[in-house]
């Protein structure tokens, strides 16, 4: 019988195109890796026009305007908005910004001074060791020689005249090097403001005329698919609209309340610290515990005492917003599972890095509707509910 040789050889064509497949998969995946940074800008503009398309569709709610009309009265309701609080609030957060900065080095320092005071403290056990051997030593050298004790007396004096300036020295330096870290927090904040305003401009070209960014995506699908992703895509916005609602007003909430409590402990600058928990509170479970260590830095300069008050006036706004607010903007926001949001902090942070932290959670929205339409319902065919979907 004739024999037949069988092989599972793959012909050269295919290996070459199977090639060009692998190696395309890998460029684009370096590609988006290298302007990751820009694809986050892109990302906080869609939240910007999410928000102005959002209260857009509430003026037109309202009145009868065209699209156009209402993305320009929301955007200058949004003016109106930044310029009242500015008017109302601007330069008293501007003088205690600016005393925020004087202050939390020379409290820094002072905790520094007083941890270093803890008798625990292996920095002072170090420094006793020191102070025994060089007592022992002196006492040695006055022994053998009691003609030399004026001379040690007088070197003595002038060493500790010499250790008074090194320690004078020291404290100025720990200051000025205090001062160094808040000098660098303070132009990251103005690189942050020019970002911000960076985002706010890509948001409102997005918001002008989505769909001429939104066809640009629906190219890349098949013509069978294109209504479909339209509809995942309109639904990501919907859902990022109403978590966005739904935070706005729990920062709201947590700044009220942190302002309030701390004027009432007699914390000082609580006005400041009140904004800054709840700009904080935009970022999950890192960003109420950032928001806690210049309160409580400040609250040491009044005391012990003012110290556990400001604890307890930072943990109740915390348990109020967790227990009380949030479930309650949940029943018409978008709730997501704790522990997704936990995974997408760590996720989005060890790939992007602090900005991938702080837009973690709308990541994560938009995500889970993406995932949920195309993934769950269409591939799998279960019927779950979609936040956002209609």
């Amino acid at each position: 019988m004739p024999s037949h040789k069988e092989t599972n050889e793959l012909p050269a064509s295919s290996i070459a195109r199977y090639t060009l497949v692998v190696v395309a998969i890998l460029a684009t995946t370096l590609f988006f890796w290298q302007i990751k940074e820009a694809l986050l800008l892109v990302l906080a503009g869609v939240i910007v026009a999410v928000m102005i398309s959002g209260m857009a569709r509430g003026l037109r709610f309202i009145l009868p305007l065209s699209r156009g009309w209402s993305i320009a009265g929301a955007g200058l309701e949004i003016v109106l908005i930044i310029a009242l609080f500015i008017l109302a609030f601007g330069s008293r957060i501007a003088n205690e910004f600016e005393e925020l900065t004087q202050k939390l080095p020379q409290q820094v320092y002072e905790i520094q001074q007083q941890i270093q005071d803890w008798p625990m403290s292996q920095y002072l056990l170090d420094g006793e060791n020191q102070g025994q051997n060089q007592g022992n030593e002196t006492s040695d050298e006055q022994s053998v020689s009691g003609g030399q004790n004026n001379e040690e007396q007088s070197n003595s004096g002038g060493q500790n005249e010499e250790e008074s300036t090194q320690a004078s020295n020291q404290e100025s330096n720990q200051v000025e090097k205090a001062g160094g870290m808040l000098l660098q927090a303070g132009v990251t904040i103005i690189d942050m403001l020019a970002t911000m305003l960076l985002v706010l401009v890509i948001g409102v070209f997005f918001a002008i005329n989505p769909d001429v960014y939104k066809s640009v995506i629906l190219l890349l699908v098949t013509k069978d698919r294109t209504n479909r992703v339209d509809e995942a895509l309109e639904a990501s916005g919907n859902a990022l609209w109403k978590w966005l609602m739904g935070q706005l007003v729990a920062m709201a909430f947590v700044g009220i309340i942190v302002t309030v409590g701390l004027m009432i402990v007699g914390v000082p600058l609580a006005l400041i610290l009140g904004l800054i928990a709840g700009l904080f509170d935009f970022v999950p479970y890192i960003g109420p515990i950032a928001a806690v260590i210049p309160g409580i830095l400040l609250a040491f300069s009044e005391g012990t005492d003012t110290v556990l008050w400001a604890g307890l006036v930072y943990l109740i706004a915390q348990q109020l917003e967790g227990y009380v607010i949030t479930p309650l903007i949940q029943k018409n926001a978008v709730s997501i599972p704790p522990a997704l949001v936990v995974l997408a902090v760590v996720a989005f942070g060890l790939v992007f890095g602090v900005p991938g932290i702080v837009l973690a959670t709308p990541l994560a929205v938009i995500t889970m509707v993406l995932v949920g339409m195309l993934y769950v319902q269409d591939v799998l065919g279960k019927n779950v509910e979609i936040p956002g979907q209609d």
